[in-house]
């Protein structure tokens, strides 16, 4: 005869496992309709008309790009909506040649055209369409130059006083003959393109802006400034 006590435990272990399965069960019911409920991340999106301020990673030769090859830059401003940050600068952007036209006697007209329509962050890609507005030289940094030691008296009383008014270093200015002068260097909002040479032309088709040169094949080198103008999605 089975003992009292082994069958109470025969009968309250099925239960007991009918009602783990069935907690179970519940939790993951709960689960479930806390996921579908929860609203679901906004994309993130870039507004129509923001400007994006950036910089080529590589260079862009006419001389040797194809159509469709790929143009990068990486963004040096952070991209805001609605007061708040929606692409930091560092970010990656991606592009594309769209014309290539090299100088030559026949054709003197040179043209570049690229188009960027796509920025990658550390949450993923976004898409977008855009037209250039300006490109401006790459900033360089002001190299400086020790000035000439004052020469020495032949007496021991030290070095002969410097003249009034000079200093101890002085930087370099750029002759008239170069094409980066300072008014090149200055990063001002003022036109299209501060780089000697180059202009931006608007197709008859309405297409995106192309960089044109009348003097020699159009050439980008890296670290030259871009701006762009979100246009779409």
């Amino acid at each position: 005869m089975i003992p009292k006590q082994v069958l109470v435990l025969l009968v309250l272990v099925p239960i007991a496992a009918i009602a783990g399965s069935k907690n179970e069960f519940a939790n993951i019911v709960d689960t479930t309709i806390l996921r579908q409920a929860a609203p679901a991340p906004a994309a993130v999106r870039l507004e129509n008309g923001s400007i994006l301020y950036a910089e080529l990673t590589k260079t862009v030769d006419a001389k040797k790009a194809k159509v469709g090859d790929p143009v990068s830059a990486i963004l040096t401003a952070d991209v805001l909506a609605h007061g708040k940050i929606v692409v930091r600068h560092d970010s990656k952007l991606v592009g594309h040649v769209t014309e290539v036209q090299v100088h030559s006697k026949d054709a003197p007209d040179s043209r570049l055209g690229i188009v960027f329509d796509k920025v990658i962050t550390k949450e993923g890609e976004i898409l977008f369409q855009s037209s250039l507005l300006a490109i401006r030289p790459a900033e360089r940094p002001a190299l400086e130059v020790p000035s000439a030691p004052a020469p020495m008296r032949r007496s021991a009383q030290g070095p002969m006083p410097s003249p009034q008014g000079s200093n101890t270093s002085q930087r370099i200015t750029p002759s008239l003959g170069d094409p980066m002068n300072s008014h090149n260097r200055e990063i001002a909002r003022t036109g299209p393109t501060e780089i000697e040479g180059l202009s931006l032309d608007s197709p008859a088709n309405g297409g995106p802006q192309v960089i044109v040169s009348k003097q020699h094949t159009v050439k980008l080198e890296s670290g030259i400034k871009i701006e762009l103008r979100v246009t779409g999605q």
